[in-house]
């Protein structure tokens, strides 16, 4: 049995600014321990993308952590977080045919970010793409993760719902989009044939989520959940939201 959570890893900000999703990740963090005590964590970023419709997989015996941020402020770059690769689970994955081994990416900060407030001291890490594919197959890898794992693994995909960041520089107040709503109401209900339907719609294009949701989408398959509880949401910046939810194969 594999844990799934998907959950929000926000802007760099998040490091030097006073924010609650700080506590959020660090008590996920804390239970995670204490009722799993992962020996992997399976980790899908956004930001991880390859445009040649392959599931890229890190090899080398490190994840460097890379700060693939912009004009931030100077204080934003003195926060890494770099993991030991679990090369074990990574030969495992390599063996079902359907990842392409790759040695150009470690950690972004899609994914260092929460691994730096959720495991503090340190956990191994397995990285993987996403793609351009449809939804169906980034589904497809995420039964296949669960059915070659044979550690005690969670997986995590990361990104924000909403990520209209057009709007983040606008003095608005920030609101929540129609589209976050209709994706909480699903979650809520378990209803994850609508999640999958999600793309597409009017609702989807107007928040433009991370990624395309498609780390959340190799989750579920991973999971194949019958239930989600989300732990917490919040829209810190305008035309950002954040969120963390736990998925549950019972």
């Amino acid at each position: 049995m594999m844990k799934g959570y998907y959950i929000s890893h926000g802007s760099p900000l998040l490091l030097i600014e006073e924010n609650k999703w700080k506590e959020t990740l660090r008590n996920l963090g804390r239970k995670i321990r204490k009722e799993i005590d992962p020996e992997v964590a399976i980790i899908i970023s956004p930001h991880f993308f390859s445009w040649n419709g392959k599931f890229l997989i890190e090899t080398q015996e490190k994840l460097e952590c890379i700060q693939d941020y912009y004009g931030f402020p100077e204080e934003t770059y003195k926060y890494c977080y770099s993991a030991e690769n679990d090369t074990d689970t990574v030969n495992n994955l390599l063996s079902t045919g359907l990842f392409t081994p790759d040695n150009n990416w470690g950690l972004d900060h899609g994914a260092w970010i929460p691994l730096y407030y959720m495991f503090p001291e340190g956990i191994k890490v397995v990285t993987i793409s996403i793609n351009d594919k449809p939804v169906e197959e980034h589904y497809k890898i995420g039964e296949a993760i669960a059915k070659v794992v044979n550690k005690r693994a969670i997986i995590i995909g990361t990104g924000s719902p909403t990520h209209r960041l057009d709007l983040y520089y606008f003095k608005v107040s920030p609101k929540e989009s129609k589209f976050d709503m209709i994706l909480k109401d699903l979650l809520l209900k378990g209803d994850f044939s609508g999640i999958m339907k999600l793309e597409g719609s009017k609702e989807w294009k107007e928040a433009q989520p991370e990624g395309f949701l498609r780390p959340l989408y190799i989750v579920m398959g991973a999971v194949k959940p019958r239930k989600a509880s989300i732990i917490d949401y919040s829209i810190p910046w305008p035309g950002v939201s954040m969120i963390a939810v736990e998925f549950f194969d019972k």
